[in-house]
């Protein structure tokens, strides 16, 4: 199925065989994600969910930075308290940030970040959903959101699930700015770089090596993940197991088993890209 660009202001579309890459295109706000921006993200991870073809996105920035977060201008254009029957616009502005980093966290897609420059507030937030992070050394994260007077509301949740309570209570309480190489020692980002050009070509490497899994597998395997903390556990190995018996009679399972046994390539990888 041809996977149809939308056409967006704010962020620009790259498709490459199985790879589409999302380019955030606010350098001169530093990637600042304004409302619009959000929108445009969000509705491609919708339409991404309708297609077959497509298994990883590429989240990257033009300009020096990742991003700078949510879009400040947004809150103050909406400070207004609503009127009796009027919806609350500033609970809206907020809210889509947390259905955009929900529906990035829940894509079946492999989902991989190339972070230069500085990402804070959402940006960070994008990295802490991202099941592969290529930083840069000169990369830094933050929540600055506490420095305002306000609670990093639609990103905490997030941030403790990839760093954990305690890495997220030190930032919030001071502000504390994680550098690339701490990044990488907490586990945040999986490949430190020293430029963008080492980007690239590590890049490249994990695309090579994703061709070689399968993307059903790759798909179950993250829906998996995505129930640990939900489900009972025996609940859940019962979930895995149905899986494995569908998949080995069907889908993916059963072209990967026929080719070990015939000791050929299995047919994804020869997927373009």
């Amino acid at each position: 199925m041809e996977y149809i660009l939308p056409k967006c202001k704010w962020i620009k579309h790259t498709l490459d065989g199985f790879c589409l890459t999302i380019s955030l295109n606010r350098p001169d706000s530093r990637n600042a994600m304004n409302v619009e921006m959000a929108i445009e993200i969000h509705e491609t991870f919708i339409n991404l969910s309708r297609n077959n073809e497509i298994d990883v996105v590429v989240i990257r920035a033009e300009g020096k930075h990742f991003s700078a977060g949510g879009d400040l201008k947004d809150m103050i254009d909406n400070i207004n308290k609503p009127s009796n029957n009027e919806e609350d616009k500033l609970y809206n502005v907020n809210r889509r940030f947390g259905d955009l980093l929900t529906a990035i966290n829940d894509s079946p897609k492999t989902i991989i970040s190339i972070v230069h420059g500085a990402a804070r507030g959402g940006g960070f937030g994008i990295a802490c959903v991202s099941d592969i992070v290529i930083g840069t050394i000169d990369s830094s994260y933050a929540m600055p959101e506490t420095g305002f007077g306000l609670p990093g509301a639609q990103i905490i949740p997030f941030v403790v699930n990839r760093l954990g309570s305690f890495q997220a209570r030190r930032m919030v309480t001071t502000g504390a700015t994680i550098s690339g190489e701490e990044a990488y020692k907490l586990g945040l980002i999986s490949h430190l770089c020293k430029d963008l050009d080492e980007t690239q070509f590590i890049l490249r490497n994990i695309l090579d090596s994703i061709k070689t899994r399968s993307p059903n597998g790759i798909k179950e395997s993250k829906r998996l993940i995505q129930e640990v903390n939900k489900k009972e556990l025996s609940l859940l190995l019962d979930d895995g197991a149905r899986t494995v018996a569908y998949m080995t009679r069907n889908s993916d399972g059963s072209e990967g088993l026929k080719a070990f046994f015939e000791k050929r390539k299995p047919s994804w990888v020869n997927r373009e890209g």
